[in-house]
């Protein structure tokens, strides 16, 4: 069996991939994350974009590793806050740009959506995934969800920002979803789709 790698150590993040992989008919791959590597050193995410850490991360990965490798860089972009957290969204609370604790992620951005109306509090979730052969062959897919931000915490599924992430077309949070109503809907199972076709060819 093959494996294709998936360059994180989140093992919500390699859950989640493998569940929509197997939905689109992607079983004959044995899915794999980081852990599976633990001297592997990270290298520096210092893109700009979503779409260039991506890169950075599946190119590295696949050249560590010597497996086809997946890397994904997701986050959250809020309009009236011009974008933010974006390609910072992990480490939003951290000055320094380098702790990630969601906990605190959460509370910063509500802190700073506290006097921003209902109407003006539109938000997206953003997955840019890059597919990357260890000869460095990579491909680019993106997917976006759009939603608005929540005055408050709810639901308990998921994960970073699922909580806040208000779909006013289900009247749920993203965290109050199930794994499977999550996964037809969210910006990563709309890359993970587009990726399982590359893959499957």
């Amino acid at each position: 069996m093959d494996k294709l790698l998936i360059a994180t150590t989140n093992e919500h993040k390699i859950k989640e991939i493998a569940a929509i992989f197997a939905e689109a008919g992607i079983t004959d791959w044995e899915i794999i994350g980081l852990n599976n590597f633990p001297d592997y050193q990270p290298p520096e995410e210092d893109g700009q974009t979503f779409a260039e850490n991506a890169m950075i991360k599946a190119l590295a990965a696949a050249k560590m590793s010597g497996l086809l490798t997946l890397a994904d860089d997701s986050g959250l972009t809020v309009e009236a806050l011009n974008g933010e957290p974006g390609v910072y969204s992990a480490r939003y609370a951290d000055a320094a740009g380098q702790t990630h604790n969601d906990a605190a992620n959460r509370h910063k951005l509500l802190s700073n959506m506290q006097d921003i109306p209902d109407g003006n509090r539109q938000a997206a979730f953003v997955c840019a995934a890059a597919l990357a052969t260890p000869e460095e062959e990579a491909f680019f897919l993106e997917g976006r969800c759009e939603g608005e931000i929540a005055h408050e915490e709810r639901g308990s599924n998921g994960f970073g920002y699922d909580c806040l992430f208000y779909l006013p077309q289900l009247g749920k949070t993203m965290a109050e979803l199930d794994e499977e109503e999550k996964n037809a809907i969210s910006h990563r199972g709309a890359a993970m789709r587009k990726i399982a076709q590359i893959i499957k060819k």
